[in-house]
C-alpha cells in the first residue's frame, strides 16, 4: 500500500474516531439531559404525592378515590373512621337496596356530565349502622380523555336529617295550634259578646226601671261600676280579637309615611286639655305595613297620654336614623314605671293598675307587630320620672 493511500485511511478513521467522540459527547449530554428531566418529574410526581397526602389529612369529611366500579382505592382517616373500614371496600355494596337504583341512575350522570352534586343515600358502616350520606363527586380523565376514577368528598347528614325532620314536625304542630288557637279566640270572643250584649241592655233597663231611685247614691255608683265593668270587659275581648289576628294576615309593605300616621292618630285618639303631645320635627318614611304601623304607635301614645302628669301632661315622640334599624322613642312625663315592672308589663294581660280600659293587651300587641318585623322594643323609666317607650325597626 503506498504512502499516499495509507495516509488518507489514517485521516479517515480520524476523522470516524472524532465524529464518533462527538457523537458519545452528544449521546452523554442527552442521557444527562434525560436524567435531570427524569428527576424533576420525580420531584414533582413526590411533591404530587405529598401534597395529594396533606391533602387527605387536612380534609374533615371522609374523602373517597374510587374506580368506575365503586371500589375505594385510596381514603383519608375521616372516610375510615365513618365507614369503619381499614382497608378498601366497595362503597355500592354499602348502600341501602332502597337507594341502590337512585344510585345507579346518579352514576349514570356522573359518567354523562363528569360532575354530580349533593346525591343523599342511605348507606351502613362495617357495624351494619345506618347513615344518611351527601356525596358531591367528580370524574378523573387520563390523556385519551377516558374516566379512570372518581374521587369525591362525604358529607354525615345524618343529624341534620333528624334536627330537619324534628323542626318540621314542630313547625306542623305549631301552625294546628295557632289555628286552634286562632279559632279558640274568635269563637270565645264572639260567644262572650252575645251575653256581654244582654247584660248592657239588662243593666240599661234595670236603670230605667230604678231611675226614681236615683237620689239613692249607692243604687247609681252600683249601676255606673257594673256598666264600666261591661265595657271593660268589651275592652278585653277586642283587644283578644287584635292580638290573635296580628300575624294571620300578609299585609303588602310600602313606603308608609309616620309622619302623616302619626297625626292622624292624634287627630282620632281623645287627648285631654291638660296634656301635650310634642314631635319636634318631622317624622320619616319607613317601608312597612300601614295598618300595623299604626297600631304600634297608636297603643303607644295612647299609653303614654293615660299615664302622662295630670296638670302639664307632656308626651314627646321622637326618632334616630341609625345605620341599619330607625329607632321611636315615645316619653311621658308622669309617674313613671318601677324596674320591676319593666319586663312583665309586655306581657299580655299585664297592666299596672285597674284603669277602666286597661286590658294589658295594648303592649303585647305592639310587641308582636314589633317582633315580626324583627324589632326591639324595651322601657326605659324611674319610678317617679316618667316613662320612655324605645322601639326599633330594621330598614
Amino acid at each position: 500500500m503506498s504512502n499516499n493511500k495509507i495516509a488518507l485511511l489514517e485521516k479517515a478513521l480520524k476523522k470516524e474516531e472524532q465524529a464518533r467522540k462527538a457523537a458519545e459527547k452528544t449521546l452523554q449530554d442527552k442521557s444527562l439531559e434525560l436524567h435531570q428531566i427524569n428527576q424533576n418529574l420525580t420531584n414533582i410526581l413526590n411533591e404530587k404525592e405529598i401534597h395529594l397526602e396533606s391533602l387527605f389529612k387536612t380534609i374533615i369529611d371522609p374523602y373517597i378515590l374510587m374506580d368506575l366500579y365503586g371500589n375505594v382505592l385510596k381514603m383519608n382517616d375521616a372516610c375510615q373512621l365513618f365507614f369503619g373500614y381499614d382497608s378498601s371496600f366497595n362503597l355500592i355494596k354499602t348502600l341501602h337496596e332502597d337507594d341502590i337504583h337512585y344510585a345507579k341512575e346518579s352514576f349514570t350522570t356522573l359518567l354523562k356530565e363528569g360532575t354530580f352534586k349533593n346525591f343523599r343515600a342511605r348507606v351502613f358502616n362495617k357495624d351494619h349502622e345506618i347513615r344518611w350520606i351527601e356525596i358531591n363527586s367528580n370524574l378523573v380523565y387520563n390523556e385519551q380523555k377516558k374516566p379512570i376514577f372518581a374521587h369525591g368528598i362525604i358529607r354525615d347528614i345524618t343529624e341534620d336529617l333528624i334536627a330537619q325532620k324534628e323542626r318540621e314536625e314542630l313547625l306542623a304542630h305549631l301552625t294546628i295550634s295557632n289555628k286552634e288557637l286562632n279559632d279558640f279566640a274568635h269563637v270565645v270572643s264572639h260567644d262572650l259578646k252575645a251575653p256581654l250584649r244582654s247584660m248592657n241592655a239588662l243593666v240599661t233597663w234595670l236603670r230605667e226601671d230604678f231611675s226614681h231611685l236615683t237620689d239613692n247614691e249607692d243604687i247609681e255608683k252600683n249601676f255606673q261600676l257594673l256598666i264600666k265593668k261591661i265595657d271593660k270587659m268589651d275592652h278585653l275581648i277586642n283587644g283578644i280579637l287584635k292580638y290573635a289576628g296580628v300575624d294571620k294576615v300578609e299585609r303588602p309593605e310600602r313606603q308608609v309615611d309616620l309622619d302623616f300616621v302619626v297625626d292622624e292618630i292624634v287627630d282620632t285618639i281623645h287627648v285631654p286639655n291638660h296634656v301635650k303631645i310634642d314631635i319636634p320635627y318631622k317624622l320619616p318614611k319607613i317601608r312597612g305595613d300601614k295598618f300595623r304601623l299604626h297600631q304600634i304607635f297608636q297603643n303607644l301614645i295612647s299609653n303614654a297620654i293615660k299615664y302622662a302628669r295630670q296638670e302639664n301632661g307632656l308626651v314627646t315622640v321622637t326618632y334616630t336614623d341609625l345605620e341599619n334599624e330607625w329607632e321611636f322613642r315615645i316619653k311621658d312625663n308622669g309617674k313613671g314605671i318601677e324596674e320591676k315592672y319593666h319586663k312583665k308589663i309586655f306581657d299580655i294581660f299585664q297592666t299596672l293598675d285597674d284603669h277602666q280600659n286597661s286590658t294589658g293587651i295594648g303592649l303585647a300587641i305592639v310587641t308582636k307587630i314589633i317582633t315580626l318585623y324583627k324589632g326591639k322594643i324595651w322601657v326605659e323609666s324611674e319610678f317617679g320620672k316618667g316613662a320612655t317607650f324605645v322601639i326599633t325597626l330594621p330598614k
